[in-house]
C-alpha cells in the first residue's frame, strides 16, 4: 500500500510502465466534472472507474482484494476513510475470488484505517486487503485499474 499526494504520483512510475498515462490523465482532466462510469485509457490494461458511493460505515464495507489489477484510489468530492489489511493477515474469504470481476471479499474489519484527503491517492497492490469509500456523506471517487502484467 502507498499513500501520498497527487503531485507526487509521478514518483511511482516503477509500479507499471502505464503510470505515465495515469499521471497524464489526472493532470489533464477536470476531475470534479467527471460523470460516473468507466473511462478506458488502454483497453483492459488501464481504465478508470468513476464511482459515486453512498455513506457507509466501517462495518458496512467488506474487505476486498484483487489478483490481476493494481488499484489507485483517488477521492474527488471529499475526504475518505479507507481500511487496509496486509495480504498475510486476510481471513478466509466470505465470497470466493471471481476471475471475471477480479475480486474476493473477506469478513471483519481492517487492521488499519487511514484518512485519505482530497488531493491524495492510495495504491493497493494485488493481494492487499482494503475497505474503501467509508464516509458519512457519500463520495465521488476514482478507482484507476492497472493490469499488473503491464
Amino acid at each position: 500500500m502507498i499513500l501520498d499526494t497527487l503531485d507526487r504520483l509521478e514518483n511511482y512510475g516503477y509500479l507499471s510502465p502505464l503510470m505515465g498515462k495515469v499521471v497524464e490523465f489526472l493532470r489533464n482532466t477536470g476531475l470534479d466534472s467527471l460523470q460516473t462510469g468507466r473511462i478506458v485509457l488502454q483497453g483492459d490494461d488501464l481504465f478508470v472507474n468513476v464511482n459515486r458511493q453512498d455513506a457507509q460505515t466501517r462495518e458496512q464495507v467488506p474487505i476486498e482484494a484483487h489478483k490481476e489489477y493494481i488499484d489507485i484510489q483517488v477521492p474527488i468530492s471529499c475526504d475518505e476513510e479507507m481500511g487496509y489489511v496486509a495480504q498475510g493477515y486476510l481471513p478466509q474469504p466470505s465470497t470466493p475470488y471471481s476471475s471475471e470481476k477480479d475480486v474476493a471479499f473477506y469478513p471483519g474489519l481492517c487492521d488499519t484505517y487511514l484518512n485519505v484527503r482530497k488531493g491524495m491517492f492510495v495504491v493497493f497492490l494485488p493481494g492487499e486487503g482494503h475497505a474503501p469509500a467509508i464516509t458519512d456523506m457519500g463520495i465521488l471517487k476514482l478507482v484507476i485499474k492497472i493490469r499488473k502484467s503491464c
